[in-house]
Order: structure tokens, then C-alpha cells, then sequence
């Protein structure tokens, strides 16, 4: 899963995700750096793990496993009941 950077104080956002901590890190240590003095913001800010852009952590969306689970139980039941 994807990082970011948040500044609440700023409304400011990472302009893209990192794939690893330590680039969200970097990016809060620059903006503190040139939009704060190198101090933390008054409103606060924070690096988070965010869910990906595009859902490619998987190969079907959230729920749809235990869906196509239920559908594949339902198609084999009905086999073996004839």
C-alpha cells in the first residue's frame, strides 16, 4: 500500500504516493523545510498509508473473493445434485 504526507495546517497533500515510507518522509521533511522553517506545523501533519489510485494490489476489487466463493459453492451444488 502507497504513502503519503499531510499538512493539515496547509491543506497540502503529496503530489504523488510513495511506494515506501521513506519517500513520504523525505517530502514532510521538505515541507516543513520550505513552507514552515523547518518546524511542525501548528495544525499538525503526519504520513499515512493510503489504498492505491487504481486497485492493483489485487486482481478483483475488495469483497468480490468471498463473491466469486459463494458463486463457485453454488455452481459445484448444483452439479452434484443431479
Amino acid at each position: 500500500m502507497p504513502w503519503i504526507y499531510e499538512c493539515r495546517q496547509c491543506d497540502a497533500r503529496s503530489p504523488a504516493q510513495h511506494d515506501h515510507r521513506d519517500g513520504a518522509d523525505a517530502e514532510q521533511e521538505r515541507h516543513r523545510t520550505d513552507a514552515h522553517g523547518g518546524l511542525a506545523p501548528a495544525a499538525g501533519d503526519g504520513v499515512r498509508r493510503v489504498h492505491a489510485d487504481v486497485r492493483g494490489e489485487g486482481f478483483l476489487p475488495a469483497g468480490w473473493g468471498w463473491a466469486l466463493l459463494v458463486l463457485l459453492a453454488l455452481m459445484l451444488s448444483n452439479c452434484w445434485g443431479r
